[in-house]
């Protein structure tokens, strides 16, 4: 059973992380950020705002969150794989220690 639910768990982070990668750069969430505001302040230089807020950058942040869901997909594809090689890992005995 606790098997089951790492392998779910497992998959539903991939799905997760994805939905935030994608949703995320377009939000005010992505633009309002504190920590942003701080290191801009701190180093002094608002081209790190302007880079940060770019298309480019936004658009390679979602690039990463579809292929995250995209290995979810394929994670979920191979449940029964994955599930297997956990149930093998815990059945196999340790191996024996060398003699000196």
């Amino acid at each position: 059973m606790s098997a089951k639910i790492t392998v779910i768990l497992y998959i539903l982070v991939y799905f997760e992380l994805g939905a935030i990668l994608i949703v995320a750069p377009w939000t005010s969430l992505w633009s309002d950020n504190v920590v942003l505001a701080y290191l801009v302040q701190r180093i002094g230089s608002a081209e790190l705002l302007l880079t940060f807020n770019s298309l480019v950058v936004k658009a390679s942040v979602t690039g990463l969150g579809v292929l995250n869901v995209i290995l979810g997909l394929w994670e979920a594809s191979r449940y029964r794989d994955l599930l297997r090689v956990i149930e093998e890992g815990r059945r196999r005995p340790s191996p024996p220690e060398r003699e000196r």
